[in-house]
């Protein structure tokens, strides 16, 4: 299990300026990509889409690109790789390296065989503990991102980690 003090936690939300309610760009991001994802919805063996990174974590700066985190079925990984590439890239809309601000970042790919975060994380990993809890999944097919909360929960669990696992409910369930 992580072991973040309360000050660490509370350390991490002021540097990154982390709000508890998200601001107005954060909202207009999220509609964004809620907007894109009507179009890749039907991408062959997706299982779910989410934002995370400062999008998420209600944490909005002027460069904020909006971090995507993408889950497939097992051996379909680069299939939908490729698909939202060129799906983003054609669209223009995928961040490059000069244009950053207000567009996608295909930042993170998993399958569903491949939720569980414990083996490869760094020992007390307070980034990628707060990528997890303040993860915003949009699209969610056969309960994925519950799949993903119980397979990191046994070491990621922490006070506030209920409160906002519960507040992020509000995606679209597939079955």
């Amino acid at each position: 299990m992580q072991n973040f003090w309360k000050e660490i936690h509370n350390k991490f939300i002021k540097k990154f300026n982390i709000k508890k309610i998200p601001w107005e760009v954060d909202i207009l991001y999220t509609n964004k990509t809620i907007k894109y994802l009507k179009y890749v919805k039907w991408f062959p063996w997706l299982k779910m889409v989410a934002i995370w990174n400062s999008i998420s974590m209600n944490a909005w700066t002027i460069d904020s690109d909006i971090d995507l985190f993408i889950v497939t079925s097992p051996d379909s990984m680069w299939v939908n790789r490729i698909l939202f590439t060129i799906f983003f890239q054609v669209l223009n809309v995928r961040k490059t390296k000069n244009k950053h601000a207000w567009r996608f970042c295909l930042s993170f790919f998993a399958t569903t065989n491949w939720l569980n975060f414990k083996d490869w994380k760094i020992e007390d990993d307070i980034y990628l503990y707060f990528w997890i809890i303040y993860l915003k999944p949009i699209l969610s097919y056969d309960n994925t991102y519950e799949l993903f909360i119980n397979q990191n929960k046994s070491w990621a669990i922490f006070d506030e980690y209920i409160k906002i696992i519960n507040n992020n409910k509000n995606y679209i369930k597939y079955k």
